[in-house]
């Protein structure tokens, strides 16, 4: 919605205030939960809302300040978690929630939910107990092999802690792999709202940025809080501060021309100062009005359209997160060799049995609809969704090293 948008920039980057009229302020409230940037719109809105409809503004007020009081709380719990990993001398480092929103104008403006951490794997099991005995239960991914254990806390506390992320195969994934094992030792402490916990320094954050909206891009898709957090960092940093702390690396990992897109999109929708580095005139305007309708249409995590995570296995390439410019169908048959022969480990060096184990899904499957577990409906829409999405993402050139 582009009244939401303009909402978001003002709020954000100032400016003029834009004109709206009384009408649509529940429409734009609606659209901004959907987005997860309710407190970055309501401000803006309530009292235009206060005056057209008391008993709406009184609801959602009470909204506004339940989100104020979570990300209060979720301030409160960063603190926690500083001091417990610091009394038992664990290196940690905060991920996202709290790293982003240490670039808004106002923290308060970002919406906060888990609180992340990164710890060393030598430290992963040691760190878990800390969390466990401040009470926390394992709410799931307890297993060797998981990225991320999640913790839970009554009444509404909840913790993930990595010990990795998720990083493309081959070369480009290894040299990203190694960037990311430095985040730890090179964490710088912030004090935010009273808090004070470990971040990423500023080029690892830009990093993680990306590897974070390109793993929910190519499976649910991205929200605007996505693109927000990456709007107010990137305008954060000057020119030539970006150039120097991101051009090299990223060309090396696949990722300069994704940066741009962002920054690119962020100056045209959110306002942000114009950026030279992002100037790049194989980008068109096309794709840049694209990746905004995409973002648009889904919502944060999906939350508008529940078959985006179903279209995965049309657009990007299992566990690797690369897009490329194979058709749909292509896609789908890729996509379930990937999954073959990760469910089937026998099978991954034993590839002519493939078609085994197409029978073996195929009955998954059949059992599925069968059960009525899965609905065999909406396939025709969500395949055409898959193919516009495809073609979106496939002009990003994810990882690919130009």
């Amino acid at each position: 919605m582009k009244s939401l948008l303009g909402v978001v920039k003002y709020q954000l980057f100032g400016g003029k205030e834009p004109e709206l009229n009384n009408e649509d302020v529940m429409d734009i409230l609606r659209e901004a939960k959907v987005q997860t940037v309710f407190l970055a719109a309501f401000p803006t809105l309530k009292d235009r809302l206060r005056e057209q409809n008391p008993a709406a503004y009184l609801q959602q007020q009470e909204f506004f300040l339940g989100e104020i009081i979570g990300n209060t709380n979720n301030f409160m719990e960063h603190g926690e978690l500083h001091r417990l990993m610091t009394e038992k001398q664990i290196p940690y480092c905060t991920l996202k929630g709290m790293a982003s929103a240490y670039y808004y104008p106002e923290a308060s403006l970002r919406s906060m939910g888990d609180v992340d951490y990164l710890v060393r794997e030598e430290d992963f099991e040691r760190a878990k107990k800390v969390v466990l005995d401040a009470g926390f239960a394992i709410d799931h991914g307890d297993a060797p092999d998981s990225k991320h254990v999640a913790f839970k806390r009554a009444p509404r506390s909840v913790w993930e802690q990595h010990r990795s992320f998720d990083t493309p195969g081959g070369a480009v994934g290894e040299l990203i792999a190694k960037e990311i094992d430095t985040v730890i030792e090179s964490a710088v402490p912030i004090t935010l709202d009273g808090a004070v916990c470990m971040i990423p320094d500023t080029y690892h954050h830009g990093l993680i940025m990306l590897l974070h909206v390109i793993s929910h891009l190519t499976s649910e898709g991205i929200g605007l809080r996505h693109l927000c957090d990456w709007a107010v960092f990137a305008d954060r940093l000057g020119n030539e501060e970006f150039v120097r702390l991101f051009e090299s690396k990223l060309k090396q990992f696949g990722l300069w021309r994704f940066a741009q897109i962002l920054t690119l999109v962020s100056e045209k929708y959110l306002g942000i100062s114009h950026k030279a580095w992002a100037d790049n005139a194989e980008i068109s305007e096309q794709l840049i009005q694209e990746v905004m309708e995409d973002i648009l249409r889904g919502g944060n995590f999906g939350k508008k359209d529940m078959n985006r995570y179903r279209e995965i296995k049309y657009i990007s390439n299992r566990g690797e997160r690369t897009v490329d410019e194979k058709h749909v169908l292509r896609q789908v048959i890729t996509s379930l060799n990937q999954k073959i022969v990760t469910d089937y480990k026998w099978i991954e060096k034993r590839r002519v049995f493939l078609p085994v184990g197409w029978v073996a899904e195929g009955g998954k499957y059949v059992g599925l609809l069968l059960t009525g577990k899965r609905k065999n409906r909406d396939t025709a829409a969500m395949l055409k969704e898959a193919s516009s999405r495809k073609e979106i993402y496939s002009q990003m050139r994810l990882f690919q090293v130009e």
